[in-house]
C-alpha cells in the first residue's frame, strides 16, 4: 500500500467520522407561545364574537389589532434584557410565532371573557413601546393602546405599564410572566370598553 493511498483512506476514515457526529447532533431550538395567565375557557358565542366573527344576528365583535412592535421585537428570537440599555437575543429560544400574532391573540382571549359584545364593533389598536424580561427577576410590558369605534372615531387612548414577577430563573417561567402580563393589560383594555358610554350605541 502506498503512502498517499494510506492518507486517503485516512481523510475518508475522518470525513464519515465527522458525517455521523453531525447527525447525532440534535437542534437544540426551543420554541415558546404565550398565553393567558388562566388556560381559556371553552369556547362560546360571545368568545367567538370578541375574537371578532360576525354571527347570523349580524353582532360584531371586538377585533384586536394592528400590533406595533419597536425593532429589537421584532424577530422570532426571544429578547432578554441585561441591563438599563441593553439586551441580548437568544440564538436557541423562539417564538413559535410572529410576536404581534401572540400578543393580539392572548389580548383577544382576556377582552373575550370579560366583555360582552353589543351590537357594533370597537376595534384595539396597540404600540408596544416595551415587552421584555430578566429571567428570575421581572417583566416589563410598556403599551399605548387605543379603542376606535366601527367608523374609525377614537374612544380612547390610554398607555399602561405592567411589571410582573418571575417566579424562578429560566426562559420558561420568564414566557408564563409575560402572558401574565398580557392578561393585565387585556383587563385593562376590557374595563374601559366596558366603561364606554352607552349612548355610543345609539350613534352606530
Amino acid at each position: 500500500m502506498t503512502r498517499g493511498w494510506r492518507i486517503a483512506r485516512s481523510l475518508l476514515a475522518l470525513t464519515v467520522s465527522i458525517g455521523l457526529s453531525s447527525c447525532a447532533v440534535s437542534d437544540p431550538t426551543q420554541f415558546y407561545t404565550l398565553s393567558r395567565a388562566t388556560p381559556p375557557r371553552a369556547s362560546t358565542a360571545t368568545d367567538s364574537i370578541a375574537m371578532s366573527s360576525v354571527d347570523r344576528t349580524g353582532i360584531v365583535g371586538i377585533g384586536v389589532g394592528p400590533v406595533m412592535m419597536p425593532g429589537y421585537l421584532d424577530r422570532s428570537q426571544i429578547v432578554i434584557r441585561t441591563g438599563a440599555d441593553k439586551v441580548e437575543i437568544s440564538t436557541f429560544r423562539r417564538w413559535a410565532e410572529p410576536l404581534e400574532d401572540g400578543i393580539a391573540r392572548v389580548l383577544a382571549e382576556e377582552i373575550a371573557t370579560r366583555v360582552v359584545a353589543r351590537t357594533f364593533q370597537y376595534q384595539v389598536a396597540v404600540a408596544v413601546l416595551h415587552f421584555d424580561g430578566r429571567p428570575g427577576s421581572d417583566v416589563t410590558l410598556d403599551a399605548r393602546w387605543r379603542i376606535l369605534a366601527g367608523d374609525g372615531r377614537e374612544l380612547a387612548f390610554r398607555r399602561s405599564t405592567v411589571i410582573q414577577g418571575v417566579e424562578r430563573s429560566g426562559y420558561e417561567p420568564m414566557v408564563a410572566a409575560m402572558g401574565r402580563a398580557l392578561s393585565t393589560l387585556g383587563q385593562e383594555i376590557a374595563t374601559e370598553i366596558r366603561a364606554l358610554p352607552r349612548d355610543e350605541e345609539a350613534r352606530r
